[in-house]
C-alpha cells in the first residue's frame, strides 16, 4: 500500500471540463493540485494579504512539494460517461439586442457540464511516504476541498493508503503507446495560478468596461505555467505460476519420430537417474515414500521436432517442475550436463550439452491476427477412466487433465468421480475450452503409455484446446498421464482470430 490522497465523490458522480468545454472523465494530478491550493487560499487556513487571502507559509510548503513529486501512481474506479447533451439556460445580466428589437435581458443558453458516474474512489498515489509536516497539512487541507471539478460534484478528500491501478510511466513517449496522459503541476504552478487569480481582481479600463448593444462573457485565460503531460499505464497482470519453470534443451542428432518418444523418454529417464546415482530426488525418479504427498507435476521428458525453438533442430527438452527444491534442481542440472549417450534397443542416440530456457518464455510470439490455442503432441491419455454417473466425453479429459496440470490455480472439493467432474468444470470456468478430441485408433496403444492401472482403458486422443487464463501464449507443458514421459506436450496452433471469435460465441 502507497500514500495516497483519497477522492470520494459523494453524489457518485465526478463533473468536470477541460480545454474549450469537452468532459473531463477523470480529475488529473493538477486539478488536485488546484484544488488545494484553492482551499488554502480561501478556506480557514487562509491569512490576511491586504484586501485579500493568501496561504499560509506551511501550505504553501505543502503545494511545492506536491509541485516537486507528482504522483507516482492513481487509482482509477470503473466509470460510465453520460453521453446525453444538455443545454443550460440562466440569465448572466447581459444586455442582448436582437435586430430593432429594445435592449433586453436575455436567457443564455450554454452547453451544460455532463459527467461520468463512479463506481468507487479516485486517488493519488505516492511510493515514498511525504515528511510528517507535508502529510499533517495535507491532511488539514484535504477537509477544506468541497468539490473537484465544478460545484455539482461534491467530493470529500482525506490522507489515507491505497493501491495504485496504473502507474507514472517517467520514460513514455507521449507520441507513441497507451495511456491515460494527464495534466500534472510542477515547479512554479502554485505562483502561476496565484498571479493569474490576481490579474482577475484588477479593475478593468473605461475603455474595456464601456456599454455595448450586445454584451458576452469573457472568461479568464487559463493558465499554462507549470504544467507537464504525465502518462499513467496499468501494469500488465502477472501471469500465474508455470507448472514447470524452466527446461534444459539438449540438441539431438536425429528427431526421434512420434511412436517412439514414450519409450525413448524412458531411456532418457533411465539414464538421468543413474548419473545422479544413490538419493536421486524422488521429483526426478518419481518414486515416493508412502504418505509423502505427491506434487502435481514431476520432472518431464519431451521430444521436439526439426523446428524446435531457440536450437535450432531437434531436440530432447527437460521439464524443470515449480514444486522441485534447490538441491533436487541442482543435482538434475548436474547429471543432466554429463547426458551425451543413451541406449535404446532400436537405435543410441547422443546429445548436445543443454541450454536453459524459462518455460514462460519458450514458445515464439502468436502470429499478428491469431491467437494461440494448443494441440496435443503426439497425444494425450486422460488421467483417469471415465466417472461413473453420468456423460463424460473426451473434451471433459482433457479439461481434466489440464486440470491436473495447474493444480496450484485449480482446486475441488471432494474425492474420486465428484472431484474429477468439478475439476473439469473449475478449469472450463478459468476459461479452458476443448475445441475438438478425436479418440487415436491404433492397434499398439500401450506405446502412448509407460505404466498404466490395470483397470483404466487406455484412451489416446489429440485434441486442439485453448488455456484460458491459465498461462501465457509462450508457455511450455504437457497433459495426460503419459505428460512426464514423452506423451501430452502442447505445441501452439495459432488460429486467426475471426475463427476464434466464431468458435467461441
Amino acid at each position: 500500500m502507497s500514500f495516497a490522497i483519497v477522492a470520494e465523490p459523494l453524489l457518485g458522480v465526478y463533473k468536470g471540463h477541460v480545454g474549450s468545454g469537452q468532459l473531463d472523465t477523470l480529475p488529473s494530478p493538477a486539478r488536485l493540485h488546484a484544488a488545494l491550493l484553492c482551499a488554502a487560499a480561501q478556506g480557514v487556513r487562509a491569512i490576511a494579504d491586504g484586501d485579500g487571502l493568501r496561504p499560509c507559509d506551511a501550505d504553501r510548503e505543502a503545494l511545492r512539494w506536491l509541485e516537486a513529486n507528482p504522483p507516482d501512481g492513481l487509482v482509477v474506479p470503473e466509470t460510465l460517461p453520460h453521453d446525453g447533451a444538455a443545454t443550460a439556460y440562466r440569465r448572466e445580466g447581459l444586455v442582448v439586442k436582437e435586430g430593432r428589437s429594445p435592449l433586453a435581458e436575455k436567457l443564455v443558453g450554454k452547453p451544460a457540464v455532463t459527467g461520468v458516474a463512479v463506481t468507487g474512489r479516485f486517488a493519488w498515489t505516492w511510493e515514498q511516504q511525504p515528511p510528517e509536516s507535508v502529510v499533517g497539512t495535507l491532511a488539514a487541507l484535504c477537509h477544506e476541498v468541497p468539490y473537484l471539478g465544478t460545484s455539482e460534484s461534491p467530493v470529500r478528500l482525506t490522507v489515507a493508503e491505497a493501491e495504485p491501478t496504473h502507474h507514472l510511466d517517467r520514460e513514455a513517449d507521449l507520441f507513441a503507446g497507451e495511456g491515460l496522459d494527464l495534466a500534472v503541476a510542477t515547479t512554479g504552478r502554485t505562483d502561476a495560478l496565484e498571479a493569474a487569480h490576481r490579474e482577475t481582481l484588477v479593475a478593468p479600463s473605461l475603455k474595456s468596461d464601456a456599454h455595448r448593444s450586445t454584451e458576452t462573457t469573457a472568461a479568464p485565460p487559463v493558465a499554462r505555467t507549470g504544467l507537464e503531460l504525465g502518462r499513467y499505464t496499468r501494469p500488465e497482470p502477472s501471469p500465474p505460476p508455470t507448472p514447470w519453470t524452466s527446461v534444459l534443451l539438449f540438441r539431438m542428432d536425429r528427431p526421434i519420430p512420434p511412436e517412439r518418444r514414450v519409450r525413448y523418454a524412458v531411456a532418457v529417464h533411465r539414464a538421468l537417474v543413474a548419473l545422479v546415482g544413490d538419493g536421486a530426488p524422488a521429483i526426478l525418479t518419481g518414486a515416493y515414500e508412502p504418505g509423502v504427498s505427491r506434487p502435481g507435476n514431476r520432472c518431464a521428458i519431451q521430444f521436439l521436432g526439426p523446428d524446435a525453438p531457440h536450437v535450432g533442430g531437434a531436440a530432447l527438452a527437460l521439464l524443470l517442475p515449480r514444486e522441485a527444491s534447490d538441491v533436487d534442481l541442482t543435482l538434475i542440472r548436474m547429471a543432466a550436463q554429463r547426458l551425451r549417450h543413451v541406449r535404446v534397443a532400436t537405435g543410441p542416440f547422443t546429445v548436445e550439452p543443454p541450454v536453459e530456457v524459462p518455460a514462460d518464455r519458450f514458445w515464439p510470439d502468436p502470429a499478428a491476427g491469431t491467437e494461440r490455442w494448443w494441440q496435443t503432441e503426439p497425444v494425450a491419455v486422460p488421467d483417469s477412466r471415465p466417472p461413473r454417473g453420468g456423460r463424460w466425453s473426451l473434451a471433459d479429459a482433457a479439461a481434466l487433465s489440464v486440470a491436473m496440470v495447474w493444480r496450484h490455480e485449480i482446486s475441488a472439493p471432494g474425492r474420486g468421480d465428484a472431484r474429477y467432474r468439478a475439476l473439469a468444470e473449475s478449469a472450463v470456468g478459468r476459461g479452458v475450452r476443448v475445441e475438438s478430441a478425436v479418440r487415436v485408433m491404433d492397434g499398439d496403444v500401450g506405446r502412448y503409455v509407460h505404466k498404466v492401472n490395470p483397470d483404466t482403458i487406455i484412451q489416446p486422443y489429440r485434441a486442439v484446446l485453448s488455456l484460458g487464463d491459465l498461462t501465457g501464449p509462450r508457455t511450455i507443458a504437457a497433459i495426460g498421464q503419459s505428460r512426464h514421459l514423452g506423451g501430452g506436450l502442447l505445441v501452439p496452433r495459432d488460429l486467426p482470430s475471426d475463427i476464434v471469435r466464431r468458435l467461441t460465441r
